[in-house]
């Protein structure tokens, strides 16, 4: 009896060290691995070559290409729910949070601390994210019920863009693929399929005739006009830009988020976190011990 309450002692001494080291993110990465959280985006940051996964109220970081994973604290806002994530191009490391209650949380250390950037916002129901493919202090969100807004000075600022939030859109993401009239393209997934738009807003349109809700959207940055689309028949890819859409072998049932490095290497993520990831563009996967 005495040592089960040594053990016990030291049990809580050391759950009370993670909470110190990692306060409420800790108690969320918990909450996500035991009730089976489904999984809400995957990033890469070129700047570190570190991938991330989120889930509704747990955020965690890879630097080993999804081997392990270690959870990353964010302030904590009441019932708020992470909705997306999004990180800057090569050499800024700047990674965005979103979420429903959370609006836009901003850090440039890896998440060792974090900066709101709700200033100007109508709300705090953020659903998605995105990062300029080519200009590091570019970014755009979704705010539910009121449009898409654009920040040029790292979410310092916002300026309404578009009212038309293109209905239920899981994720949004911006390519540098040719042929915008200004800097490149925003593809968002929706409850309807994919849809894109020039980034000068002009006009949004069906990327092809998937006709089927997607969960995740992503692009080869060396081919951008190579996009890769999860969604609920399963994950397609085009080679031009979404006009065209063949199906691909699925690494498993239920994906929920894609992301393409810029190392090559495209990630696939189930709905329960289960990482596979791809070397030939979707061709073959493998499964990734995390």
């Amino acid at each position: 009896m005495r040592r089960l309450e040594v053990f016990v002692r030291g049990l809580g001494a050391t759950v009370l060290v993670v909470l110190l080291l990692f306060g409420a993110g800790a108690i969320r990465a918990a909450g996500a691995t035991r009730q089976g959280h489904r999984i809400v985006a995957l990033a890469h940051d070129p700047g570190t070559d570190t991938l991330l996964k989120a889930y509704p109220r747990a955020l965690f970081r890879s630097s080993d290409k999804g081997q392990s994973w270690n959870p990353v604290a964010i302030p904590s806002s009441g019932n708020g729910t992470i909705a997306g994530l999004a990180a800057s191009p090569a050499g800024k490391s700047i990674t965005y949070v979103v979420g429903e209650g959370l609006g836009v949380l901003q850090t440039d250390d890896g998440g060792n601390s974090w900066i709101e950037r709700n200033e100007g916002l109508p709300s705090r129901d953020v659903i998605a994210v995105a990062t300029h493919a080519t200009q590091p202090e570019t970014v755009y969100i979704v705010v539910r019920d009121h449009g898409v807004y654009r920040s040029q000075d790292a979410g310092k600022n916002w300026r309404l863009m578009d009212r038309n939030s293109q209905g239920d859109i899981r994720q949004l993401i911006h390519s540098n693929m040719a042929g915008s009239m200004q800097t490149g393209w925003l593809f968002a997934a929706t409850s309807k399929g994919v849809r894109r738009s020039m980034d000068c807003f002009c006009l949004w349109q069906d990327a092809g005739k998937l006709e089927s809700e997607a969960y995740s959207v992503t692009y080869d940055p060396a081919r951008p006009e190579h996009i890769y689309a999860a969604t609920e028949k399963g994950i397609f890819r085009s080679p031009d830009g979404g006009e065209n859409w063949v199906q691909a072998t699925p690494p498993g049932p239920k994906l929920a988020a894609l992301v393409f490095a810029r190392t090559g290497i495209l990630y696939a993520a189930g709905e329960d976190g289960t990482l596979f990831r791809s070397m030939d563009q979707g061709d073959t996967w493998n499964p990734v011990n995390a």
